[in-house]
């Protein structure tokens, strides 16, 4: 498994582009920034995935795992 962390965005794409990802893991925090670089901008055709774990903390950051739908 290969581990995609914030600021990588450019290899996660290529990692995308190349069916080479298995799982996604996002940690969401609740906040709003207004501006900023989209995670998956221009990943050109949209990749199904399937929601297949979720937790919440106290903190409000709500953790996603993601597995490339078939």
């Amino acid at each position: 498994m290969v581990g995609v962390h914030v600021g990588s965005g450019a290899l996660a794409k290529t990692l995308m582009e190349h069916d080479l990802i298995d799982e996604i893991r996002m940690l969401v925090h609740p906040i709003a920034v207004g501006t900023g670089k989209r995670l998956f901008e221009g990943a050109g055709a949209p990749v199904a995935l399937r929601l297949v774990d979720t937790r919440s903390f106290d903190s409000g950051v709500v953790a996603l795992t993601y597995h490339a739908a078939a």
